[in-house]
């Protein structure tokens, strides 16, 4: 189904808000349709970050959805309309972690995360004698971190600072650190965690010193919490001076020809909850009630300042959002209110300046570009096209020949730990209908290995990443490795370099397909083996809807084709295909198989999350 479907049936309504319940059959349809498929694409992200709401259950269920569950992702749609309208230079979509909240609470979640008291007016920077670069974007220096996600905490404030804080210290001494997250939120007193904060003292905090990511680790990003204070970790110290303020448009620019800087916006709306790409007009008018980084200026279809958010790669553009340029006062969307930076020490580089022609398209669903970039993207105008495919379910057949809460994120991973940001899965394909429940085999069962006894690879490209770790899956059910089947992932290869975005092909039979985030040889992130990848993102999200008594999934085909792809006891080859593309990075995965066989083991002799912890050992 097209996403001019969702648009249209929306269209009336945009004059007066209209409930689920009063559209007709076929807008119902079409509305259920979606819903299927945000669940498979952003339920799991949404789920993991605290962004799932509880449901009545008195309210009903219709095939399969909660009417409640309608009800928030119509308001949605409908708020994604509206935001089009108001801005015509940029393009808005309700596939997002935020689409079944309703607007109270995702306000909820902002209004916490950043305090505004106590704050002074800065005065603004000088005016440049010297004529200022036409632009600038430190989003592909070597010292722009990965993007982050800070998930249901309200901890936009330190995100940001740290985030600001890193790329300082590396344009000072060309290190690139990965600091803690968790340390501002648990250990910084002058700040209230996940109740918010405000960036100036976090910035001044941390001249003593910051814990490292990998020895102090986010996790209030799911709890919501901001935990107890941990005394021990690895700290470093940074190269940085004292905290320098200011204010205005002029200012930020002046600022970004030398470093990025924190920043503090109006986002609790639905403008910046279903942002997707362009460039942001017209914001609704609103306090500022979260810190974000400013990391860029230029010029595209106007005038635009480019800010990196704490929401992960799936939201707004692989997670940066562009802000006209050129307005009075605080800026757009407040964007120029408030300017936090701490002194650089030493000879700073200069941002790129570079910019390639603007894409042609924009991705459905949009997941980690490649890191980092040689050149400076600017935002596309261009509206993202969402899939028409819909799930099939799989026959059993050989192929004949894949931190900061001010909005709390989805978290991605850094070097060198691995991800925390859950990957988006595809309805797997099918060919007929799922394979019928098996009675166990009373033969000698064919030898299994257990998780324990399987060696890492020797590699750690996408190939090694995919078999390793759907073989350690498998064997803590008791179900036998497979192979890798190098003329089928030969096939799914070329497939995957025409770009086709999240849609099946390439090859028939049983096909799972999901997004990815960019690893291995010659990659930001070097080592695939430290990511849970896409076997796991399968196995994670469905499992727990396998029935193990029945040996069927307990809800419809949608909901656990993956896992019965990825589990067939009589899969015996894997072999996959993958490309990072405009419209997204995919994986496409078929199985070689002798038929069905779902009489699946239950999980034994480990924890699920000792599982994932086993993949990236």
């Amino acid at each position: 189904m097209k996403a001019s479907v969702v648009i249209t049936l929306v269209t009336s309504a945009i004059a007066a808000r209209q409930s689920y319940e009063s559209l007709s059959k076929t807008d119902a349809t079409a509305l259920e349709h979606e819903l299927d498929k945000w669940k498979a694409l952003y339920g799991p992200i949404a789920q993991a970050n605290g962004l799932l709401p509880p449901v009545t259950m008195e309210s009903g269920r219709i095939n399969g959805h909660y009417v409640e569950e309608l009800q928030r992702f119509h308001d949605t749609v409908q708020d994604v309309q509206e935001a089009a309208l108001a801005n015509p230079d940029a393009q808005f979509s309700p596939f997002n972690q935020f689409a079944l909240l309703t607007n109270d609470e995702f306000k909820s979640v902002l209004m916490t995360s950043f305090n505004p008291q106590n704050f002074t007016n800065a005065a603004p920077l000088p005016e440049l004698a010297n004529e200022r670069a036409s632009e600038a974007d430190w989003s592909t220096s070597k010292c722009n971190s990965p993007m982050t996600n800070q998930g249901s905490c309200g901890s936009c404030w330190a995100f940001a600072s740290i985030g600001t804080v890193e790329t300082a210290h590396c344009i000072a001494t060309g290190e690139l650190l990965d600091l803690s997250e968790q340390q501002l939120v648990s250990c910084d007193k002058k700040n209230s965690g996940c109740n918010g904060g405000n960036p100036l003292p976090a910035i001044d905090w941390m001249q003593q010193g910051v814990c490292t990511e990998e020895s102090y680790p986010y996790t209030s990003g799911k709890s919501g919490q901001s935990g107890t204070c941990q005394t021990s970790c690895t700290k470093k110290q940074l190269t940085i001076g004292k905290t320098k303020k200011t204010s205005g448009e002029s200012s930020l620019m002046t600022i970004l020809e030398s470093q990025p800087a924190t920043v503090v916006v109006e986002a609790g709306n639905a403008v910046w909850r279903n942002y997707k790409s362009g460039v942001v007009s017209q914001c609704p008018g609103g306090q500022s009630d979260h810190a974000v980084i400013a990391v860029g200026y230029g010029t595209s279809t106007g005038d635009y300042f480019k800010i990196k958010n704490s929401w992960g790669t799936q939201w707004g553009d692989n997670g940066y959002i562009y802000l006209k340029r050129g307005m009075s006062g605080k800026g757009m969307c407040n964007v120029a209110e408030w300017i936090w930076y701490p002194e650089l020490s030493g000879s700073p580089p200069t941002p790129s300046s570079s910019q390639p022609t603007p894409s042609t398209s924009k991705p459905t669903y949009p997941t980690r570009k490649p890191f980092p970039s040689t050149s400076v993207p600017k935002p596309s105008s261009n509206t993202p096209a969402t899939s028409a495919s819909a799930p099939s379910t799989p026959r059993p057949s050989t192929p004949t020949t894949t931190k900061r809460r001010c909005t709390r994120r989805p978290r991605t991973s850094r070097k060198p730990r691995t991800s925390r940001k859950p990957m988006t899965s595809i309805p797997p394909k099918p060919t007929n209908s799922p394979p019928s429940p098996s009675t166990p085999s009373t033969g000698t069962p064919s030898p299994y290995p257990s998780p324990s006894s399987l060696a890492p690879p020797t590699g750690m490209g996408m190939k090694d990443q995919l078999l390793y770790q759907t073989n350690k899956i498998r064997a803590a059910h008791k179900v036998g490795p497979v192979v890798w089947d190098e003329e089928l992932a030969g096939r799914l290869q070329r497939y995957a370099s025409t770009c086709p975005g999240p849609k099946h092909g390439g090859v028939d039979g049983n096909q799972n397909l999901a997004t990815y985030d960019s690893c291995g040889p010659g990659k930001k992130d070097t080592n695939c083996l430290k990511k849970a990848g896409a076997a796991w993102m399968w196995y994670m999200v469905e499992e727990k809807k396998w029935n193990y008594d029945t040996n069927k999934c307990n809800g419809i085909w949608l909901e656990c084709g993956h896992f019965a792809n990825l589990m067939n006891l009589k899969n015996t080859a894997i072999g996959c295909g993958w490309k990072e593309c405009k419209d997204g990075n995919f994986v496409w995965c078929n199985y070689i198989s002798d038929g069905a066989d779902t009489t699946i083991a239950r999980l034994s002799g480990m924890t699920k999350e000792e599982l994932k912890a086993s993949l990236t050992a």
